[in-house]
């Protein structure tokens, strides 16, 4: 019975996720998210207080994901004597295709779009997942990788804009709106590649980024 509670819990909270993706979450009742799943609206109120209580439950959730990178990516950072353009490629791509690209990650910045222009707290949480967080762990990323000799530059943080600038154009031309599907991912790859390419050309210590 506890496992069945614990799985219709999450149903709905996957399922107002996707709901809030599509059309924003001002615009959904709990009535939409009862109708999507066949359950009466009591069965929503029995797991949540209210439609805020799930959007409170979601944030937190990726709360918990934005402060567990950091920590982790240190952890890996340690074992790490040198690195090789070919890793770093793939840590790049892996940005995008087992963060930006995840569904879940995906639907919850949509719906962070949707709703930064009339939520503070959809603008903020927007803001740190995007801009405050995600450069904060690239200046250390980046601080690290001068250290070890990879990158050169006596502004890490002009670096980090000169990088991150695309990803956020990226992010926006292709993944925020429409199926992602598997052409998106191509030009993804291809632009992100030739990005790399050029960045290393200015930052790599030299020309093939080795």
């Amino acid at each position: 019975m506890k496992k069945e509670k614990k799985d219709t819990k999450q149903l709905i909270l996957d399922t107002a996720l996707e709901l809030f993706s599509k059309r924003g979450y001002s615009a959904v009742s709990i009535r939409d998210i009862s109708g999507k799943l066949g359950l009466k609206e009591s069965a929503i109120y029995y797991h949540f207080k209210n439609k805020q209580d799930i959007f409170d439950v979601l944030c937190q959730s990726f709360e918990n994901v934005i402060y567990s990178i950091p920590p982790n990516f240190a952890a890996e950072m340690a074992k790490v004597t040198k690195v090789e353009k070919e890793a770093f490629l793939m840590v790049c791509h892996s940005y995008f295709t087992n963060y930006l690209m995840e569904e879940r990650v995906n639907q919850f910045l949509r719906m962070l779009i949707i709703e930064h222009g009339i939520n503070e707290v959809a603008a903020k949480m927007y803001h740190r997942m995007m801009y405050d967080e995600a450069v904060d762990n690239q200046i250390l990323i980046f601080n690290w990788l001068v250290q070890l000799g990879f990158l050169k530059t006596d502004n890490v943080e002009r670096m980090v804009m000169d990088y991150h600038a695309m990803v956020v154009y990226l992010f926006h031309r292709y993944l925020i709106c429409g199926e992602i599907t598997d052409k998106v991912k191509r030009t993804i790859a291809e632009e992100l590649t030739k990005h790399i390419d050029h960045f290393l050309e200015r930052y790599g210590t030299c020309k093939e980024g080795k």
